[in-house]
């Protein structure tokens, strides 16, 4: 590894990992539950509310590729800077909406900042750790997933002695805290320079990515799997009389297994090969739904559902990571963790809509039952591609090439 990569991957690292999580915490204090009841008091529709809800998500679909394309170009920590300001700005402008319309508008710009904060902070550890980068995006998920958890716990207290739109303006100071971290890094930007660059040269270079694709449809699917989960596996158990507090509680203990699982598998992932975790990650996930599936809404079988699904998405994550960081030349990470993000976003706004099709036409333990499928169907594809690059470490001439990339500071 250069010398200016490892330096940069160590308190640069923990850097980029506070901004993110600063940033991160501060949006999803935003969300659940603060989104619902701000949108709701404003007088929205059933329907316009979950478009409220859902729209930010469309944003990062439409320009996650876009931005890590210009970060690949432009360099990394401009964007980063745009991010963060985005994140401190952008909530001050709750305190003038008056409408559900107002709303909807807001989200999606608010959802600028996450498209460009997602395939910049990717690309960024995956250039510092151009080996084995698996454990470093276990770590690095951590402020993702804890920002799952503290965010609607300090919202839902907010609610509490704040109207919603307070609260959202009080996250712009919260938010403010990541420039501390986001000014460190200007000097731990290090973008290889092409030797000549261009629009069309740089998007066939990733459509013709086999592992990409393979990866992009894994990526895909899966999260439509976790999405039907994350929307109806609350109503599931509200039908069933679970109080509110315990679907609390399943909530948090399957981000905690994710949390509790990243760094393990994705050091199992450098130390053997990241298809280990990925299929350990689908296995767990289907078992989760399957156990949902046969036991029903008991509370064993939500606690059990809820650790095994966290478990699955926290081996899965940090090992298709490093396999799209692998997969791909040093000048188009960006662009490659832009569109496997766009998918994701995919599957997260497909997920809730294919569980809500499969439970209005049958019940809730077929439902379950029919999303297990999914990962079931991508694991058995994986072991029939074991002879592809998917299931094999990147090549040596990727990791020649990245170690002799000309690179420059931005």
């Amino acid at each position: 590894m250069p010398r200016e990569n490892a330096l940069a991957g160590g308190s640069a690292l923990v850097a980029l990992f506070l901004a993110d999580l600063i940033v991160r915490t501060s949006y999803q204090i935003g969300k659940a539950p603060v989104l619902p009841v701000f949108a709701h008091g404003l007088g929205a529709s059933p329907l316009l509310l979950g478009a409220i809800i859902s729209v930010s998500t469309a944003t990062g679909l439409f320009l996650k590729p876009l931005f890590g394309l210009l970060s690949d170009y432009r360099g990394r920590w401009i964007w980063l800077l745009t991010g963060t300001t985005l994140f401190t700005v952008i909530p001050c402008l709750y305190l003038f909406v008056e409408r559900p319309s107002d709303l909807f508008v807001l989200r999606l710009i608010h959802g600028l900042s996450t498209a460009i904060y997602g395939p910049v902070t990717l690309a960024y550890i995956a250039a510092w750790r151009s080996e084995k980068a698996a454990e470093a995006f276990g770590w690095f998920g951590l402020a993702r997933t804890t920002s799952y958890i503290l965010g609607p716990l300090i919202g839902g207290v907010a609610l509490t002695f704040a109207a919603p739109e307070m609260i959202y303006a009080a996250t712009c100071f919260l938010s403010a805290l990541a420039f501390i971290p986001t000014l460190y890094l200007k000097n731990a930007d290090h973008v290889a320079v092409p030797q000549k660059w261009s629009l069309t040269g740089a998007v066939r270079a990733i459509a013709s990515n086999r592992p990409l694709f393979i990866l992009a449809v894994v990526e895909g699917t899966t999260y439509v799997a976790i999405y039907a989960v994350k929307a109806f596996m609350p109503v599931m158990a509200l039908v069933a009389g679970h109080q509110p507090i315990e679907i609390g509680t399943f909530l948090a203990i399957q981000e905690v297994a994710n949390a509790v699982l990243r760094p393990p598998m994705g050091r199992l992932a450098d130390r053997t090969r990241p298809v280990v975790p990925l299929l350990l990650g689908l296995g767990a996930l289907a078992t989760g739904l399957l156990v949902l599936s046969a036991m029903g809404p008991t509370w064993v079988a939500m606690l059990t559902a809820a650790l095994f699904i966290g478990a699955g998405q926290g081996a899965f994550g940090p090992a298709t990571l490093s396999l799209v960081a692998g997969a791909t030349s040093a000048q188009h990470l960006g662009l490659a963790f832009g569109s496997i993000g766009a998918i994701r976003n995919a599957g997260k706004i497909a997920g809730p809509i294919v569980a809500g099709a499969l439970v209005s036409t049958m019940s809730y333990q077929a439902s379950f039952a029919s999303i297990a499928a999914i990962p079931l169907l991508i694991a058995l594809w994986i072991l029939c591609l074991s002879g592809t690059s998917l299931a094999i470490p990147a090549n040596e001439a990727m990791r020649v090439e990245r170690a002799k990339a000309p690179r420059r500071g931005r």
